[in-house]
């Protein structure tokens, strides 16, 4: 629950039924209340948004942000895919425009309400409640002065219970998952190689971008279970393994965002590398400008995506999140 002091929330309105819960909840706790939809793909906004703003009587806004998420996310994507790693630009377009674009549009005793599944109190970022929807880790790049206005109206929620609270009250949402705008081709689907470990070509890829390490489908036929390994764009190569090639000791965070620093630069915390990954104990060893740091895991860890996030917890408090730059197996 906020604070009395803030009586106003701009509300992040994607037509989707957690952000629609938002509006909802938000519409019965404070006394002014408004909405936005963030348009980054230059599309009409979802018509079930805007009913459900008309029958709670709240405003409606569209923020035209096509050329801040072109530059700063569709580009970004690219250059990602055009390195052979696999970028997360969810957790980017949050902190650049999705929360960015809003955070600048408030007003003074305004608060900043989405319908992400986490909890923010006191400049704190915890998980959410809903283990299966919890979404800190998309939240860990976010700077902390745009988190410092957030509210989270869904921090204690199950997804269940809120999309029965949005169905009883007779507000329409978009049925269907968000889709990712985000992931571009990087080399416009270019065929290349598929090598073993030794380097042996051992089938055809259709464009690096496709693959992920940790991947199993689209390989082709193999005498065992093969999976993605490493992209090696400089040649344009897949090269493919077994299980037991994919795991890493170690991985290089980048350009991190803390939210909460540890008071040494060595300390030992949880690493989460991928959104749908358990957190794992690891060493991490952070340089004297915090800007990178060495994540060292107690356990070789498997799939560690060069691109992907790496957010550090303790517990369920986030510490900060940075871009993976690159991983090192034994």
């Amino acid at each position: 629950m906020p604070e009395k002091v803030l009586d106003k929330a701009l509300v992040c309105l994607s037509g989707g039924v957690d952000s629609t819960a938002a509006l909802l909840r938000c519409s019965q706790l404070f006394t002014h209340v408004r909405a936005v939809y963030v348009n980054t793909a230059g599309k009409n906004a979802p018509d079930q948004a805007r009913e459900s703003c008309e029958k709670l009587g709240i405003e409606f806004i569209v923020a035209d942000a096509q050329d801040l998420f072109s530059r700063e996310i569709r580009e970004f994507t690219r250059k990602v895919y055009s390195r052979g790693q696999t970028p997360n630009p969810c957790a980017l377009c949050n902190a650049k425009v999705k929360l960015a674009v809003p955070f600048s549009m408030l007003q003074a005793n305004e608060f900043l309400a989405t319908g992400h599944y986490a909890k923010y109190h006191n400049g704190i970022l915890k998980r959410g409640s809903d283990p299966s929807r919890d979404q800190s880790y998309f939240l860990s790049l976010v700077p902390g002065k745009i988190l410092d206005r957030c509210y989270f109206p869904l921090a204690e929620s199950m997804k269940t219970d809120v999309r029965e609270e949005v169905l009883a009250k007779g507000l329409p949402f978009v049925t269907q998952e968000s889709q990712d705008l985000c992931f571009q081709r990087g080399n416009e689907g270019i065929p290349g190689d598929i090598v073993n470990t030794d380097g042996k070509v051992v089938g055809v890829h259709n464009g690096l971008d496709g693959y992920t390490p940790g991947q199993r489908r689209g390989l082709g036929a193999h005498s065992s279970r093969k999976f993605v390994i490493e992209l090696d764009p400089g040649q344009n190569r897949l090269i493919i393994g077994n299980e037991e090639n994919l795991y890493s000791e170690i991985c290089i965070l980048n350009n991190i965002n803390w939210l909460k620093r540890p008071a040494e630069n060595r300390f030992s915390c949880l690493v989460q590398t991928r959104y749908r990954k358990p957190a794992a104990m690891a060493d991490v060893i952070a340089d004297e400008d915090g800007s990178r740091a060495r994540v060292e895991f107690h356990n070789p860890q498997k799939a560690v995506a060069p691109g992907q996030v790496g957010a550090m917890f303790q517990r369920d408090v986030v510490l900060g999140g940075g871009i993976i730059a690159r991983e090192e197996r034994d």
